[in-house]
């Protein structure tokens, strides 16, 4: 019951608050085929930034892999382009502590407690189309959770970003989404002295793996 009356009170909130709002998101350029995340080094290993309309996926395996470092240099990234970004929070983790006031105004949050309630609500997100970028973090869920999600899912949601053109980032702790642009693994080990140091250094010390493209595999198949 209580799932099931979270995704209500969403589905509430997106209809009565969210078409007024739709309004004031600046429109995205164009010509603009990637989301840049804030992230240098990411960024250079996607070709500039996530792929629009598409699924993107970021792995961090094991505590510390800097997948939280990444998420909030992407929001404050949305944040200093005036735009807003959905976060389906799967184990409702996010320190919202950690972010300045004025960043958070331009995030809309949803707090979960299981996979299946995060896969839920993100499907809202993607019907109801107001969000051009939605993240979806399921690095902390239990891995039974993250079992139990079938592999239609993730091709419903890939048909929903066809058709809606919306940016998704999933954050799991292992290879998990199908049928994505792009997947990323982010390797650091950081520890408490990193809590200490400025974000924008911690970022600066991450390193990417880039472990799946569907550009460069087209590229190498045309070369081929």
């Amino acid at each position: 019951m209580q799932t099931s009356g979270k995704i209500i009170e969403l589905r509430q909130f997106l209809r009565e608050r969210l078409p007024e709002a739709r309004l004031g998101f600046a429109p995205a350029p164009a010509a603009a085929e990637v989301w840049p995340t804030g992230v240098a080094g990411l960024d250079r290993i996607l070709g500039g930034g996530l792929a629009r309309g598409a699924f993107s996926e970021l792995v961090g395996v094991g505590d510390g892999s800097g997948s939280a470092q990444v998420l909030h240099a992407l929001l404050r990234q949305v944040a200093a382009d005036g735009r807003f970004l959905a976060l389906v929070d799967g184990a409702d983790s996010f320190d919202v502590d950690a972010v300045e006031p004025e960043v958070l105004s331009h995030l809309l949050l949803v707090r979960c407690a299981m996979a299946d309630e995060a896969l839920k609500a993100a499907d809202l997100l993607l019907r109801d189309r107001n969000f051009p970028l939605v993240v979806l973090d399921l690095k902390l869920n239990a891995a039974a959770e993250l079992r139990r999600i079938q592999g239609t899912t993730w091709y419903r949601f890939g048909r929903l970003l066809e058709q809606n053109g919306t940016t998704v980032l999933a954050i799991t702790p292992y290879p998990l989404v199908s049928g994505v642009a792009a997947r990323v693994r982010v390797e650091a080990k950081l520890g408490l002295a990193d809590l200490a140091r400025r974000p924008a250094e911690v970022v600066n010390d991450l390193t990417f793996a880039l472990l799946r493209s569907s550009a460069a595999q087209e590229r190498d198949e045309a070369a081929g």
